[in-house]
């Protein structure tokens, strides 16, 4: 019976070793995400003082007030 040269195979499963390896790649790809969903986020509010609540004096004044 000959005997076979080939060597066995590893399994498919990745160990949490594997996931936990820092690659260069992982890195740029987290950074550009980020920078693309902040733009994504940044493009949709049409003026930045939109985003914070902004109170005047006005604005108090018609306020309604408790009892």
């Amino acid at each position: 019976m000959p005997r076979n040269s080939q060597p066995p195979r590893r399994s498919s499963v990745v160990s949490p070793k594997e996931l936990l390896e820092f690659r260069p790649w992982m890195l740029a790809l987290a950074v550009f995400l980020a920078c693309a969903i902040g733009i994504a986020i940044m493009e949709q509010v049409p003026d930045p003082r939109a985003v914070f609540a902004q109170a005047s004096s006005q604005d108090a004044a018609s306020a309604p007030r408790a009892p």
